[in-house]
This record gives C-alpha cells, structure tokens and sequence, in this order.
C-alpha cells in the first residue's frame, strides 16, 4: 500500500558507541515514515553513518501545515562504531541523550542484541541453503517486536522476535504451521529467545469475506491443539470480570503521567458505565452460548492478514488467548481506519464467517450473538492493552492510553443504538 502522506521529518541520530558513553548527533531531515524504525538506517545511511538501531528516544508530532505537509520530530539511538562528521548533542537533546546510556531490558534496545540475532538467521538460514542476499531491512522495531525483511537466494523472508510477555506467539505460530492459512510458514524458532524466521505468505490484506471465513476455519482447526497452546483466558467470563477495572477513573482518563489526549470527560465516563447492565448482559449471553471458547487472535485487523491467490494468512498472534472465538470476528476492523463501509459488505463478511457454525446454532441466533460480541469485542481489545501490555512494556508512557482506542468506539455504539 502507497503512503500518500507527505511528511517532513527532523530525525535526530543520536549516535553511541557500543560499550562507551560518549553520545554524539547527526540531524537530518527525511521524508518518510521514521517512528516504528523503517527508513532510519536508510536514511543515516545516505548521510555516511553505519550503525544499528537502539530505541527511539522521543517523537513529536506538529500536526500538517497549509501547505499540506506533516511535520514531526523524532529521536533514534543508533550504535554506530565510528561516528563520522558527528557533532555534539545540543542542549535540548542532553536530557534523551541521558536516557539512550540508560541500561534497559528490552533486548534489542541493548548494544550487542544485533550481532547475535544475526548470527542465529544467518545460521538458520545456512541450514536451508537459503543464504542471505543482503541487509535485512527493518519494518518494525519497538517495545513490542522487531521485525525484518531479509532478502535470500530464494526470496524474501522475514525474521521476528519479541520480548518474554509475548512468547505464545512462537508457540502459537508453530503449533499453527500445519494448519493452512492459520499462521506464515515456519523456516525455523527459538522459543528461548522469542526468535520466528517465516517464510512469505502472499501481499498485505485481504478480502473480508475470505478473512472472517478463515479465521472462523482457523478456530475451529485450533480446538484440538489447545492443550499445546497453554493460553491465557481471555472469555467472557474474565471480561465481565474485568469491568470493574476498565471502567475505572485511572483507566478512563489514564492520567498516570499527566492528562491523556485520549481521556473520556466526567460526562463520557459517566455515559459508559450507564450503560454496563446492557455489557454484562451481552457478556452472559456469550457466556451461556453454545459457541465453544477457543483460539482468539486479539488484535485481528486488515494489516495482520496476507492473501496469496485464494489462501488467505493470518499474522501475529502475539495476544493470542482462549475466549469465545466471535469477540474476533469485528469485519469493520479489516477495512482502513476512518472507512465508511456499506453496511450491506460487513454483513456478508459477518455472514460468511457465521455460516461456519451454522453446526451448533441457527444463522439468526449466532447474529444475534455476533451483535453481542461487536460490543464486548471492544472490551476483549481494550483488555490487550490495560492488562496486556501496559503492564508488561517497560516504558509505559506509549501505551498508557492504548485501552481507550476501544473503548471510545464503544461508547459510539452503545449511545448510538
């Protein structure tokens, strides 16, 4: 998918050395996206600095201009074992320059995490006679995973790795592999490490329809393999169980660290929890529905899905749980951010996926569910976040209002219908 964004970034470099403690700075301008880590070492690249990513220190967005621009800043730590034409960090950057010498946990803000998880994909790879071709190329590199594209003799694979918290995703993704479309191809793991090579499954996105109609295949296949899985529970149950948490004052406003611009006002926080009889009692009919609990994916939208011809692949089950498998099954959420869809398209996609437990209910008893689920599926995603990540990241400044991008959704519905 094109970006059709026109950005203008200040991208400071702040350069360290690895096992030293002196900091230096480059600043360029760029022009494409820099806040997961993609174009960053393209980019200092091109001005003459080799080096790795570290963690990004800060980013600031200005907003867009009149001239149709849209302007930020951010901070990238690099280590660069030379630091040519670099120049001393400014006053304003001294205070993250500080915080890049910081020791961390995660492992690949640390100096010599690179060398190693190179060390172990080029020996996988070696393994498979599929050597490397050149640099892997980086797509995502935060608190939550690292992801490349690293270009091989037989075409591009992909290499992840996440922290502790989310190691079911390696468990997962291979107890998944002999499932088709369940998960990418596995090429090799390391359950220690939280490391994943995976081959390529086919081009970003997918056909809603086809989507829903697979993950509920994907479902269904995982109800054998659930023992394997060791999942955390995830259901309706833990849901309701939840509420009285998510519907706090620190969660609805997630003032931790100062005012969120994501707050809900006294009078939106106030409008949620009037309307908490009618979540408990959509959570209870999920409860007692026929429907068995079984593998959620948990953050299932339009990026996590690759198609190849008719094979759709679903990706990253980093929060995959055991719940009741139609909290999953949103179709809003595989159509862009911002859409307005004909109602008509998400519910073939509803329907499509219905149809495949059509076994164990009749169609107009699971839309009825599934109308449930569209409400308590919100809460199911906030939950990935308020008792997911929130307290696993070790910087929680990011995430500290992640929650609300659900449940501001949420309260759209609940006061719309």
């Amino acid at each position: 998918m094109t970006d059709s964004v026109r950005r203008e970034t200040t991208l400071h470099l702040l350069l360290t050395r690895p096992g030293g403690a002196e900091v230096a700075c480059r600043t360029l301008t760029v022009d494409h996206p820099v806040y997961f880590g993609e174009h960053v070492l393209e980019a200092a690249r091109a001005a003459g600095v080799e080096g790795w990513l570290g963690r990004r220190l800060d980013f600031a967005r200005h907003g867009t201009g009149e001239d149709g621009v849209t302007r930020a800043t951010c901070t990238w730590q690099l280590f660069a074992p030379d630091l040519p034409d670099a120049a001393p960090v400014p006053d304003e950057l001294r205070e993250l320059a500080d915080a890049a010498l910081t020791p961390t946990r995660t492992p690949w803000f640390q100096a010599d995490w690179h060398a190693g998880a190179l060390a172990w994909l080029d020996g996988e790879l070696a393994a498979q006679d599929r050597p490397r071709t050149g640099d892997p190329v980086v797509l995502k590199h935060w608190q939550i995973s690292v992801l490349w594209r690293v270009p091989t003799s037989q075409g591009d694979v992909y290499f992840k790795a996440v922290p502790d918290f989310f190691t079911r995703e390696v468990t997962v993704t291979c107890a998944l592999s002999g499932v088709p479309g369940a998960a990418p191809p596995v090429l090799a793991a390391d359950t220690r490490r939280g490391f994943l090579l995976l081959d390529g499954c086919g081009a970003a996105g997918g056909d809603p329809v086809a989507v829903l109609r697979q993950l509920a295949r994907v479902q269904r296949a995982a109800l054998p393999l659930l023992p394997q899985l060791n999942l955390r529970d995830r259901g309706p149950a833990y849901l309701l169980a939840q509420l009285d948490a998510l519907l706090s004052d620190a969660s609805l406003h997630a003032d931790e660290h100062g005012p969120h611009p994501d707050a809900l006002t006294p009078e939106e926080a106030a409008a949620l929890r009037a309307h908490r009889p009618r979540l408990e009692a959509a959570l209870e009919r999920l409860r007692a529905s026929p429907i068995p609990l079984t593998l959620g994916h948990g953050d299932l939208h339009g990026g996590n899905v690759t198609t190849r011809g008719e094979q759709v692949t679903l990706l990253d089950w980093s929060d995959a749980s055991l719940t009741h498998p139609f909290l999953d099954a949103n179709p809003a959420y595989l159509f862009p951010e911002g859409t307005h869809t004909d109602p008509a398209v998400l519910d073939a996609a509803r329907d499509a996926y219905l149809h495949e437990w059509t076994d164990l209910a009749p169609l107009d008893a699971l839309r009825a569910l599934h109308t449930d689920a569209l409400l308590a599926g919100e809460i199911y995603r906030a939950l990935g976040y308020a008792d997911g990540i929130q307290n696993a990241v070790e910087d929680r400044r990011e995430w500290r209002g992640a929650h609300l991008w659900h449940l501001r959704p949420l309260l759209r519905a609940l006061t719309s219908g």
